[in-house]
């Protein structure tokens, strides 16, 4: 007679680790090397008297060209360090002494400023809905002149007025350089006769939400 197999005995079944659900993580904005060595230059800038701040922009403004986004994920306040070095600098002097300096910094102001535009949602939303605006200022006591183009959700100014335009600002140097950074409110200004307007007021109304929300941010709010 052949003998009965033994039964094999069952092996117990591994505990299944019970797996836990990823956290999203928030991702960082990248800071670029080269930023950083620029956040110094610029900190050290800030810091300037405006004599030797005069002499320093005009080699400093190629460094940044292109730059901008980068300098702003490494330097989040730079908005609102950028709008009290303004504040504190006589504007109206450089642009009569040194018009290359005031040139750079008007390239570095709005270069600044269309990096915002890219960082913040609600910024983007309203430069979106702006349509395309073309807008000149001018100071009536300085001979500071720029420009600014608002269009494809982007925004880009400089030095120079653009022909055509659709828009032109005009006031003393001090205003406009208050208007620019939230100083001022547009619209109460403009009520109040602190400067003048030349062009459509549809379009006015249009770039008013714009200018409103650039100025929350250099005033940090």
């Amino acid at each position: 007679m052949s003998k009965p197999k033994a039964a094999k005995a069952k092996k117990p079944k591994a505990a299944v680790e019970e797996k836990k659900p990823k956290v999203a993580v928030e991702a960082k904005p990248k800071v670029a090397v080269g930023a950083m060595d620029l956040k110094s230059e610029v900190e050290a800038m800030f810091k300037m008297p405006d004599k030797e701040l005069m002499d320093k922009l005009p080699s400093f403004a190629p460094k940044v060209k292109g730059k901008a986004p980068e300098l702003l994920a490494a330097m989040p306040d730079l908005p609102q360090k950028l709008a009290q070095r303004l504040t504190k600098s006589d504007v109206k002097k450089w642009s009569t002494e040194a018009p290359k300096a005031s040139d750079a910094f008007t390239e570095f102001l709005w270069a600044v400023t269309g990096a915002m535009v890219e960082r913040d949602p609600e910024l983007k939303k309203a430069v979106t809905g702006a349509g395309d605006i073309k807008v000149n200022y001018e100071a009536t006591d300085s001979p500071m002149k720029g420009h600014y183009h608002i269009s494809g959700g982007k925004i880009t100014g400089g030095p120079g007025l653009m022909t055509p335009t659709d828009l032109k600002l005009s006031s003393d140097t001090d205003t406009l350089i208050k208007l620019t950074t939230g100083a001022l409110d547009a619209t109460q200004a403009f009520m109040a006769g602190k400067y003048k307007m030349d062009g459509n007021l549809a379009t006015a109304m249009k770039m008013a939400p714009v200018m409103a929300k650039i100025a929350a941010i250099y005033k940090g709010k």
